[in-house]
């Protein structure tokens, strides 16, 4: 092949592939309603990689072929998974090695469903203007995406990735990267994780054309706790109550922007990339508290001292031991009792349900991007 015949990728060294990955879907309702709610969010930042003048082509790695079909229709360049066990680093390296790539953005599916353009713009120029190791991520403690120059640095840094939230750690501190986090906001700190990532962005003026389709299909019992939600983070005096892996900035940002009382009960930050949770080594006080009640005793007492809540619990479910599967945990994060097997786990959703206050639940984002999209919202009021 001559050098005329080649991608233009190779020779147009001014420009950056982007690579988005999309994981299984899983087999229960739950999981389904998230990865259809995580294509829909794909779908709209696929449109706004490929309308950057600095991408050359938006590459597609995704386990499921409706997924890779469906990308591939909007402009997407779809990959061939290699056979055997799926590891981040290992799944990244050969990707960089194979295409002799020296420069690489890499998105998570839904790992930016409120990022602006201006924003990709911000990132993307950065890395394009520096000639030393420059890397952009949404967030240095837990990444999501990041765009990088000098993407072969990656290579001897695979088996450090297992999955993509220590790229900017392990950027910085192994392979010398100047590491730059935009700030803390909706459009940086909003990951697609679990059905509550999803529920809410509901109303944000951010989101995508698709995303906003599927959430106009949300459940109508889901749509309504979030806007009580809101109502009670809009009314001056009321107390919201934060439950698990706040930050202080988050705190911070709710009394500086409202008029409520924050009442936060923080545990177990960095309990993930700290190893503590794979070492089964998570306390929580309040899921001692919490099983030492029983879930109603509990979620009714929680519930008189405060208007509304927002609770991270996989600190209780780590805490625990007993990880429940991904079906449980999305089926209880959307309230789905019925379809929850996890006997304790069961009865914290029931109690949940039946609270004379909003409770939201899910993972990290209920207490981190979640609060920030709810923020913007109410702005933009």
């Amino acid at each position: 092949m001559g050098s005329t015949d080649r991608p233009k990728l190779f020779i147009l060294t001014e420009l950056i592939p982007a690579l988005l990955m999309l994981p299984p879907v899983g087999s229960s309702p739950a999981e389904y309603w998230v990865a259809e709610g995580r294509r829909a969010a794909a779908r709209d930042l696929l449109r706004r990689l490929l309308a950057l003048d600095s991408v050359e082509q938006v590459l597609i790695l995704a386990a499921e072929q409706n997924d890779r079909d469906d990308l591939a229709d909007l402009g997407g360049t779809p990959l061939i998974i290699p056979p055997g066990q799926f590891h981040f680093g290992h799944m990244l390296a050969h990707i960089v090695e194979e295409g002799d790539y020296q420069r690489l953005a890499y998105f998570g599916g839904g790992s930016a469903p409120l990022m602006t353009t201006d924003l990709l713009l911000q990132a993307f120029d950065r890395t394009l203007s520096a000639e030393r190791p420059v890397a952009v991520v949404n967030n240095y403690h837990s990444s999501d995406w990041v765009v990088l120059n000098h993407a072969q640095s990656l290579l001897p840094l695979a088996a450090r990735l297992p999955t993509d939230n220590p790229l900017g750690w392990v950027l910085d501190h192994e392979a010398g990267f100047d590491v730059h986090a935009l700030p803390p906001s909706a459009a940086t700190r909003n990951d697609i994780d679990t059905p509550t990532d999803i529920l809410i962005l509901l109303h944000h003026p951010n989101i995508g054309t698709d995303l906003r389709e599927f959430l106009a299909q949300a459940p109508r019992e889901w749509m309504t706790r979030i806007d009580n939600l809101r109502k009670v983070m809009n009314t001056p005096a009321s107390t919201l109550t934060l439950i698990g892996r706040a930050s202080s900035h988050v705190w911070q940002t709710l009394e500086r922007k409202t008029q409520i009382w924050v009442r936060a009960f923080v545990e177990e930050r960095g309990m993930v990339a700290s190893g503590r949770m794979a070492r089964s080594e998570v306390k929580s006080l309040i899921g001692e508290v919490l099983d030492m009640w029983g879930a109603q005793t509990f979620v009714e007492h929680l519930s008189s001292l405060s208007d509304a809540i927002l609770w991270d619990t996989r600190v209780w479910m780590a805490h625990r031991g007993k990880w429940p599967s991904t079906a449980d945990r999305f089926a209880s994060d959307l309230g789905w009792v019925d379809q929850v097997e996890d006997s304790a786990l069961r009865d914290l959703t029931q109690a949940i349900n039946q609270a004379s206050i909003p409770i939201v639940v899910g993972g990290y984002g209920v207490v981190s991007g979640g609060v920030y999209a709810m923020l913007e919202v109410l702005e933009g009021d």
